[in-house]
C-alpha cells in the first residue's frame, strides 16, 4: 500500500530512513515526515501503559517545565482573549503540570486525559481536576462544550491525526481554541541530527510536523484563524551531543533530562531562552511548532 502524508493527503512522499524497523517517509509537498504504516490506536496504547518505565516520555513528566511557562503564558493569553475561560481540557496531560499553571491563570474549569494510570493519578492529585485515563477518542465528552483544547507534545504521538483534529473540533463550543505543541520537523535539531535526534523514537513518534503540514491538517478539518510559529532548543539533543563530542560518556537519558532541568532553574538562562525566542520564531528554527486555530463562531 502506498504511503499517504495524512496532514495534507498527497502520495508524493520518500522513504526518509528506517529506524527501529519504521519506515520513515517524507512528504514530498508539505514536507512532513511521517512513519507508515502506522501502528494501531490499540496497540500504542498497549505499548504505552506495558512500556512506562522504558520510554523517553516518562522522564519528561519528571522534568522542570519553567521553561516552558512564557509559552504557557502567551497560549493561554491568545485563547482568554479569543474564546474567553470556559472549560479547558488537555490532551495528554501527564502529571498536569499545564493544568495546575492555566488554574493559576485563572481556569477554574480544566480536565485532562492521560492513558497511564499512574501519572493520571498525580494529575489528579496536583489538581484535583477530573482526568481521563481512556482513549481521547473513545472518552466520552460533550461536544460544542470546551473553551480550550491543548495538546503538548501529543499529537506527534497519536496514530490518525484527522480523526483526532475532526473530534477536537465538535468539542470545542463556537469561537473555541485548539493550542497544539509539537516537534518542528524544520527545527534546527531534526535539521541537524536527522534520524539520530532523540525526538526520532518509534512507536512513540510517529510524524514529525511543518509548519505547512500543520496548516493544511488543521485547514481539512474547517478551522480557521490558524497561526504557526517555531521556539525553544531541545537541550536533552545538545546536552548529549556535547557530552559525547568532549568525552567519552555515553549517558542515559534520565542523565540528559537532569542537565536540562538544572539550566531551566536558571533565572538567568531562562532569559537566555526568551531572547533566543525571538530569533526562532522569525527563522523557523525552533525545536517546538506551536499552532493556535479556532472553530469559527456561529
Amino acid at each position: 500500500m502506498k504511503a499517504i502524508c495524512q496532514l495534507c493527503d498527497s502520495d508524493r512522499s520518500r522513504l526518509a530512513f528506517v529506524k527501529n524497523g519504521y519506515a520513515h517517509f517524507a512528504c514530498c509537498d508539505c514536507g512532513s515526515l511521517y512513519v507508515y504504516p502506522r501502528p494501531s490506536s490499540a496497540e500504542l496504547l498497549e505499548f504505552y501503559r506495558l512500556e512506562q518505565g522504558n520510554h523517553l516520555s516518562q522522564s519528561c513528566w519528571q522534568e522542570s517545565h519553567k521553561h516552558s511557562w512564557d509559552l504557557w503564558k502567551h497560549t493561554l493569553q491568545v485563547a482568554r482573549n479569543k474564546a474567553g475561560s470556559g472549560r479547558l481540557l488537555d490532551i495528554g496531560c501527564g502529571s498536569g503540570e499545564f493544568l495546575r499553571f492555566a488554574q493559576k491563570m485563572g481556569w477554574s474549569d480544566v480536565e485532562g486525559i492521560e492513558v497511564i494510570p499512574e501519572i493520571a493519578d498525580i494529575a489528579g492529585q496536583l489538581t484535583g481536576a477530573k482526568i481521563y485515563t481512556s482513549d481521547f477518542l473513545e472518552t466520552p465528552l460533550a461536544e460544542n462544550s470546551y473553551a480550550v483544547i491543548t495538546l503538548w507534545d501529543v499529537i506527534e504521538h497519536l496514530s490518525n491525526v484527522p480523526m483526532v483534529l475532526e473530534r477536537i473540533f465538535s468539542l470545542l463550543k463556537p469561537g473555541g481554541i485548539v493550542i497544539i505543541g509539537t516537534v518542528n520537523q524544520q527545527g534546527i535539531s531534526m535539521r541537524f541530527f536527522k534520524e539520530k535526534s532523540l525526538t526520532v523514537m518509534p512507536p512513540e513518534h510517529l510524524t514529525f510536523f511543518t509548519s505547512k503540514g500543520m496548516r493544511q491538517a488543521l485547514k481539512n478539518q474547517h478551522f480557521t484563524g490558524i497561526m504557526c510559529w517555531s521556539c525553544m532548543i531541545y537541550l536533552r539533543e545538545w546536552t548529549r551531543f556535547l557530552s559525547r563530542t568532549t568525552s567519552n560518556n555515553t549517558g542515559d537519558i534520565k542523565d540528559y533530562a537532569n542537565v536540562r532541568s538544572t539550566l531551566t532553574d536558571s533565572s538567568l538562562f531562562l532569559q537566555l531562552i526568551r531572547v533566543t525566542n525571538v530569533g526562532l520564531k522569525i527563522t523557523n528554527l525552533g525545536d517546538e511548532l506551536v499552532a493556535t486555530a479556532q472553530k469559527g463562531k456561529l
